[in-house]
């Protein structure tokens, strides 16, 4: 063990699980691969909330675009970086893509969001026409209703791994 008069003891060379600051149960929990995924799938949905409201922000308020019309485009830009993004961060999947087994469902399952969220942006649009920022508000809340739903089934049957990481937790980044 290496001790510096600051630091918590060391040991040298390298570990198989990361300590994560906090309680020992935080640890435990993290060690589980489908709160690993979870996490993933998370920082995941974040990235493509981004630039799919940036996108929205945009077209609806600099381009002037429709509410409905810039939701749709943003949804379509924005939905080949999160699939490739979730199929190899967060599910680990290297092989090729297989258009039928996970590229059309993952697009179905999006442009179901797509759908729910083009009628809340319109419905939202029609009662408040002068409030811009509802495309965004209709946007996240379409899509948030089909959030959880999504990595089940992004996990469970499309990107579905026939192991759980027998050598120990995948790591986080």
């Amino acid at each position: 063990m290496v001790r510096s008069p600051n630091l918590p003891a060391v040991s040298p060379g390298p570990t198989t699980t990361r300590n994560l600051p906090g309680p020992a149960w935080a640890q435990q929990l993290y060690e589980r691969p489908l709160i690993q995924k979870w996490v993933k799938y998370a920082m995941t949905s974040v990235v493509g909330v981004v630039l799919g409201q940036s996108l929205i922000f945009l077209f609806a308020y600099v381009l002037d675009w429709p509410g409905g019309l810039a939701n749709v485009t943003a949804v379509a830009i924005s939905t080949g970086p999160t699939y490739y993004i979730s199929r190899h961060w967060v599910w680990q999947k290297r092989s090729k893509s297989s258009v039928r087994a996970e590229v059309i469902p993952f697009w179905v399952m999006t442009f179901l969001g797509l759908l729910l969220s083009t009628i809340a942006v319109v419905i939202l649009e029609n009662r408040y026409p002068d409030t811009k920022i509802l495309a965004n508000v209709g946007n996240i809340a379409g899509f948030g209703v089909l959030w959880v739903a999504k990595f089940f089934v992004l996990d469970r049957i499309l990107f579905k791994v026939t192991h759980e990481h027998p050598e120990g937790p995948a790591p986080f980044l």
